[in-house]
């Protein structure tokens, strides 16, 4: 966070698992970050993701004076490319010997294929695992349950088509993503935009779509 009058705070986030509004900024407050995908940050920082749901802390919680070291370099740089590079730098420092477990990795990749369509206990059975085993390793990694993660795909996939298709059936996209009916659909929606699909769109046209949530 960089404010007009206050030193760079450096902060991260856990994955939302609902929409969230934010009260108006007393003044003026710019964000700069960088979205990770599901396990990064686990890599990151060593702590069970599953702590950080819905919450956004100090990173220097994490990471100590690593973390307002960067802060300090933020505050040095004169531009938002060079802070970027900062950031690019920082993580580079910290990830490119590590890597992700590779169940969470199998799962990952078979969600996002299926559009949350796999079953779980196929899920597992790929990753040499029992499901509960498989719930406790995507709790560390990456915050949520193979169930909610398998949701969270299948809203993506949802939230991929309205940003492309003009109009949309909405009937007929809830049967394509194996949805119960047109009204399971619109209240998973609604869970993750705080908007029906309708409306929704309404609220994005006036800009570029973006066909991801946090």
């Amino acid at each position: 966070e960089l404010s007009e009058r206050a030193a760079p705070r450096c902060l991260i986030a856990g994955p939302r698992l609902k929409s969230m509004r934010s009260a108006p900024a007393t003044r003026r407050t710019d964000i700069l970050g960088v979205r990770l995908r599901p396990g990064v940050a686990f890599l990151l920082t060593g702590t069970s993701i599953d702590q950080l749901v819905g919450r956004r802390e100090p990173l220097a919680a994490f990471l100590g004076d690593r973390a307002d070291q960067l802060a300090a370099s933020i505050a040095e740089a004169k531009s938002n490319s060079a802070r970027f590079d900062v950031l690019e730098s920082f993580l580079l420092e910290r990830l490119p010997a590590r890597q992700l477990d590779a169940r969470v990795e199998l799962t990952l990749r078979l969600m996002e294929r299926s559009a949350g369509g796999a079953a779980v206990s196929k899920v597992a059975k790929q990753c040499g695992v029992s499901c509960r085993q498989l719930e406790r390793v995507l709790r560390v990694w990456v915050g949520v349950t193979p169930k909610r993660l398998a949701r969270i795909a299948r809203f993506q996939s949802v939230l991929a088509r309205a940003g492309k298709a003009p109009a949309l059936e909405w009937t007929h996209v809830a049967a394509e993503q194996n949805y119960a009916d047109q009204a399971h659909m619109i209240h998973e929606f609604s869970g993750f935009t705080g908007a029906s699909p309708t409306r929704f769109r309404g609220l994005n046209s006036s800009g570029p779509h973006k066909s991801n949530c946090d």
